[in-house]
């Protein structure tokens, strides 16, 4: 199980919707139980815990309308044990109405069961990603 959801976790990391913010719900439905918890990156203005899938699609209707010029890139992801992955990613974007330039590594923590998401954490830091994982030191 540990193979199957590292590729569910970069189908998702590599899916997201581009188009109308009506496709993300959708996008959202495929990944994710009902009453997942989605954690982004503390320290951005947006960043309280979300539950549920209607609070998830709302952060990303919020975070991807927010940026122009988005990309992701996985750099690369691993399971820990058959029910989490980690995957560390690069972003690159340029705030839609700022300007504001964010370019620089992510890592995503997920928690898997029966192939979908029941929680995501997103971590500035490999060392703050493993921990959260329940593993220790700073590299994968």
């Amino acid at each position: 199980m540990s193979g199957e959801n590292v590729e569910i976790a970069r189908r998702y990391m590599k899916e997201p919707p581009n188009g109308p913010p009506e496709e993300l719900p959708k996008w959202i439905a495929r990944f994710w139980e009902p009453d997942g918890d989605y954690y982004p990156v503390r320290g951005f203005p947006e960043a309280r815990p979300r539950h549920g899938r209607e609070e998830i699609v709302g952060f990303f209707t919020e975070y991807l309308t927010a940026w122009g010029d988005y990309r992701y890139a996985v750099e690369d992801a691993i399971a820990v044990g058959d029910d989490r992955v980690l995957v560390h990613g690069r972003i690159s974007a340029r705030g839609r109405a700022s300007g504001v330039a964010l370019d620089g590594e992510i890592y995503h923590c997920f928690w898997l069961r029966h192939g979908r998401f029941i929680r995501a954490e997103d971590h500035l830091t490999a060392r703050g990603a493993l921990h959260a994982l329940g593993l220790s030191g700073e590299t994968v």
